[in-house]
């Protein structure tokens, strides 16, 4: 009874061992079969496609990257112009400060100065009407032609200066935050010099001692001091861009210091340079103005928002004749809440908490 029960565990075994050799053959021909049929099916793109995306295949071991599937970062300044759009207000911002560049620069070329600063003993101080828009001076002025090119005047100036001193103030920077050491030390130390020296009290002095001076000289005279801010802030991100990765693979590449600066460098800056020149369009602006207004900016022949202003400094003119001076106050109010605005939007752009948050 034992012997019996002991060859029929033997057969038992065995018939296990022959059905589970019968299914691993079964399966494994059944995906021979299956591959066959996908290579015989697969065109030669497609197999060149799967060789391509295959790490093992291609040789690059197990731990390779697929280098198309990979995200790539949104560049600096399309991340400034979504911003904008998001922000409703500082859309509606733009879309102000564009509609009224546009009409004040479009408008100037059908008016002529010298029309408009002529004094007209018979028109002095008229309110507005059908003749005068915005009424006159006290020397019979149009005071709306005057705040049409007055407002050209100052934001040619502002522009102006902001593109002078941006632009020198980013050569300079990243100049001195990419070579570091004696160099970066003797520009830092001119950088400093400009600093403490009182630049209103110079343009004070240039506008006295020069009668004749235009847009283009006073912008070059107020530029000549306003580039040193834009000197430090780009110098300290180039500090820090210099130690990266890509600047060092550059490097090592052999790349050479111009075609660095120009081609790697500069283009990690574009965001940090649009959000400086903004917030600074709006500074060189109010301080154009401010110098009309006391007196040291241009003359009344050469009208600009802060010489329609400076009629304030009149207490009847304060008083009884505001057609003069609060459509100059109001304009450069506007303009100053619109870069304002947009500014901030791009700045909130830089900085990556504000922009999750």
């Amino acid at each position: 009874m034992t012997k019996f029960e002991d060859e029929k565990r033997k057969l038992d075994k065995e018939d296990h061992k022959n059905l589970d050799k019968e299914m691993h053959e079964t399966t494994h021909s059944t995906k021979n079969e299956s591959f066959n049929k996908d290579r015989t099916d697969a065109t030669p793109h497609d197999i060149d496609t799967h060789m391509q995306a295959s790490p093992t295949a291609s040789g690059e071991g197990h731990g390779a990257i697929d280098q198309q599937s990979l995200p790539r970062s949104t560049p600096g300044w399309k991340i400034l112009i979504q911003e904008v759009i998001h922000d409703k207000l500082a859309l509606f911002s733009f879309i102000i400060l564009i509609v009224i560049t546009s009409y004040v620069f479009g408008l100037t070329l059908f008016l002529k100065q010298s029309e408009i600063v002529f004094v007209d003993l018979f028109a002095i101080n008229e309110p507005p009407g059908d003749r005068f828009r915005l009424g006159t001076d006290y020397g019979g002025r149009d005071v709306f032609g005057q705040l049409i090119i007055g407002t050209r005047n100052s934001l040619a100036i502002g522009f102006l200066v902001t593109g002078i001193s941006v632009g020198f103030g980013v050569i300079y920077g990243v100049v001195a935050g990419y070579f570091g050491g004696h160099i970066d030390n003797i520009m830092m130390r001119i950088v400093d010099f400009f600093m403490v020296l009182p630049f209103l009290m110079v343009i004070i002095v240039y506008v006295t001692i020069s009668p004749d001076y235009d847009i283009y000289s006073f912008s070059l005279i107020m530029s000549a001091f306003l580039w040193v801010g834009t000197a430090r802030l780009i110098r300290s991100v180039a500090i820090q861009e210099r130690e990266l990765d890509y600047i060092n693979a550059s490097r090592t590449l052999g790349s050479s210091h111009i075609k660095i600066i120009f081609t790697q460098l500069l283009p990690n800056l574009v965001g940090i340079i649009i959000v400086n020149a903004t917030l600074n369009l709006a500074g060189n602006i109010g301080i154009e103005s401010g110098l009309s207004f006391i007196g040291f900016g241009f003359p009344e022949d050469t009208p600009s928002l802060g010489t329609l202003m400076s009629y304030a400094t009149q207490t009847q003119t304060l008083r009884n004749r505001p057609w003069i001076w609060a459509p100059a106050a109001i304009l450069i109010l506007v303009l100053m809440l619109c870069v304002r605005n947009v500014g901030e939007a791009m700045r909130r752009a830089g900085d990556a908490r504000q922009r999750n948050a």
